[in-house]
């Protein structure tokens, strides 16, 4: 009997990949990205958590995608300082600059003080991650701390619905930055272009057998109702 490892292997294929948007071909979101990158005056900053990187299904690069390669920037890492990051540290302390972050001393969006002179633009810095990454980051770098800190309330649930969020009000990256890009540059349209593209990557998942989630809150909230049924019988 002859020894099978001595026959040679057939090597294996590798996936074609689209070279706009970098995803395999079969699942390609160029159909859902615009023609042409948005037009917007603002720069995107997205301070994205390393582990962020590896996920197979996140939103950073439909921001890439539908935005110009001179506005939108990616920062990788859980430190950031003045001294190896000189140029974020300009961003962070420009006047200019909101960062998308809730908590108490946070104003909405929708209040964020416009700019004086046409020839201005506002820096939006994003934290990309989940949300005890996205904590960790904003808390451990006091350089984040800087800018105006900016929440995104009353804009309904996420619609990236194929990865839990912890609740109700929590969104992706895309949607934050589509809706601060839209209320910040006066431009409804921006909001529904970016989300065409979420929306398109969310229905590819869900056809090749990805399944829609609630958000924790929802689970929380259901699981109480559970039992307070249970003890009124």
């Amino acid at each position: 009997m002859e020894d099978f490892m001595s026959f040679p292997c057939e090597p294996v294929g590798r996936r074609s990949e689209c070279s706009q948007c970098g995803r395999p071909s079969s699942v390609c979101l160029c159909p859902f990205l615009p023609k042409k990158p948005i037009d917007i005056k603002s720069s995107v900053y997205i301070v994205q958590h390393p582990r962020e990187e590896k996920r197979p299904v996140r939103t950073d690069y439909l921001v890439k995608g539908c935005l110009p390669d001179d506005r939108c920037f990616i920062l990788r890492g859980k430190r950031f300082s003045s001294k190896r990051h000189p140029a974020l540290d300009a961003v962070c302390n420009s006047p200019n600059t909101v960062i998308l972050y809730p908590g108490p001393s946070a104003v909405k969006i929708t209040e964020v003080p416009e700019l004086c002179e046409s020839n201005e633009f506002y820096n939006i810095i994003v934290v990309d991650g989940t949300w005890a990454q996205a904590k960790g980051i904003f808390r451990n770098n006091p350089l984040l701390q800087k800018p105006l800190q900016v929440q995104l309330s009353d804009m309904g649930p996420s619609e990236f619905v194929i990865r839990v969020q912890p609740t109700f009000e929590s969104l992706s990256t895309v949607e934050s930055v589509a809706i601060a890009l839209s209320v910040l540059e006066k431009e409804p349209q921006i909001r529904k272009t970016m989300l065409t593209a979420l929306r398109g990557l969310c229905q590819l998942q869900l056809d090749c057998g990805a399944v829609e989630h609630h958000c924790r809150e929802f689970h929380k909230n259901k699981s109480q109702e559970n039992r307070e049924n249970v003890e009124d019988r």
